[in-house]
């Protein structure tokens, strides 16, 4: 994992504005195990779990959440209006609420977890770690002010970050207490991630139409015979192209038709301007890959069952799903390059999450909590939203 990774991914929605109004002492947020926490941690919190919300409501419903969680996660983008939704029989803003008080448990579980085992930061660890919460402050610490985080909650939430990392590596890294090797790892991987390139064959628009039995036996010889091609030695790369202009052709001549030949002056020159892009780039041999894992729900959930049920490493295959066709090469995940580096943190996350969840519960469920309910009823994070767009 990154370092960072979580903190850093948070500042992105710096600019989220929560409530400050309400009474009595609210600068704590809870006394967990003779440890004070102050409220700013807390808000922080508040302000992550937004994001994690937002990804539950996705995973409920992909394709109502999808674009909004994508632009949380890449712009800071806030839907107002996902507040009183439910997540687990929980309203989103009890979830959010729920997660950052846990969040702020599992801060000090981690905390002295890390005393514990002895760990330290090295005199070049603390240095980048102090120059990106530097840096990440200069460029949003008005905004987290003008919320209730002071820049020691934000520096405290990018150190208990890292921290986290630590004590899991000491747990569960190769040589940890309760460690794995590399091949569980790179089994783990090749039994659960799946590297691909298909072809689509649609032969209905979505799962309520009708099914055109013609067009479906003609969109199915389409793709044995590309699957013929395939078999046959032609570059699949070459068949993919070759098919995506087809397509094309098909939907210029279907525009062509019904602008009856308008704008053909443009369009001359998008093609100009097309072809030479394409001359300036340079091809990428792993253009038309695809790295899926057998949880994902994209682009099916039947597809990615086929993929792993069905398709066997190697070869070429044709399955059929609700509203189309799909020509697919599995290939050796472990054969490309640079792949499994690439995913070895988060594959040992995956491998061992459940086992340091319970780690630190077990921690958490040992302490004395007392949790300050003024600060609680203060901080309401959909209150302070609202206001952000009535100004």
């Amino acid at each position: 994992m990154n370092l960072l990774k979580r903190f850093a991914a948070v500042v992105l929605v710096a600019v989220m504005a929560l409530s400050l109004v309400g009474c009595g002492d609210t600068a704590w947020i809870a006394d967990i195990d003779g440890e004070t926490v102050p409220s700013g941690l807390y808000i922080y919190y508040q302000a992550q779990g937004y994001g994690d919300a937002l990804y539950q409501l996705y995973q409920q419903d992909n394709d109502t959440y999808m674009m909004s969680y994508l632009y949380y996660m890449n712009y800071g983008y806030i839907q107002r209006d996902i507040f009183d939704l439910t997540i687990n029989d929980m309203t989103v803003k009890e979830y959010i609420n729920d997660y950052a008080l846990d969040m702020c448990k599992q801060n000090v579980a981690v905390n002295k977890l890390y005393d514990e085992l002895g760990l330290e930061l090295s005199e070049d660890e603390k240095a980048l770690l102090d120059n990106q919460v530097r840096n990440a402050w200069s460029n949003a610490g008005s905004n987290w002010e003008k919320i209730g985080v002071s820049e020691e909650s934000f520096k405290e939430a990018a150190y208990s970050s890292y921290k986290e990392q630590a004590v899991f590596d000491a747990y569960y890294e190769i040589g940890g207490l309760n460690g794995t090797t590399e091949e569980e790892i790179e089994t783990y991987f090749a039994d659960n991630y799946a590297r691909i390139k298909y072809m689509t064959f649609t032969f209905a628009e979505n799962m309520d139409d009708a099914v055109d039995s013609a067009r479906k036996d003609e969109q199915l010889e389409l793709a044995n015979s590309y699957l013929d091609l395939a078999n046959g030695g032609s570059d699949f790369d070459e068949l993919i192209d070759q098919y995506n202009s087809y397509l094309e052709s098909i939907a210029k001549a279907e525009s062509d038709a019904e602008t009856d030949g308008e704008d053909t002056a443009d369009e001359e020159s998008a093609e100009t301007e097309e072809t030479e892009s394409t001359e300036e780039t340079e091809p990428d041999e792993f253009a038309n890959e695809v790295i899926i894992s057998k949880d994902t729900k994209l682009p099916t959930e039947k597809f990615v069952s086929y993929v792993f049920n069905d398709c066997p490493v190697g070869e070429f295959t044709v399955i059929q799903d609700d509203t189309c066709f799909y020509l697919v090469q599995r290939l050796d995940i472990l054969e490309r390059e640079g792949l499994y580096e690439d995913y070895r943190d988060s594959i040992l996350y995956e491998l061992f999450d459940s086992d340091y969840t319970a780690l630190i519960n077990d921690r958490i469920n040992g302490y004395d909590i007392t949790v300050n309910n003024n600060a609680v009823k203060r901080y309401k994070v959909e209150k302070a939203y609202a206001d952000v767009f009535e100004d």
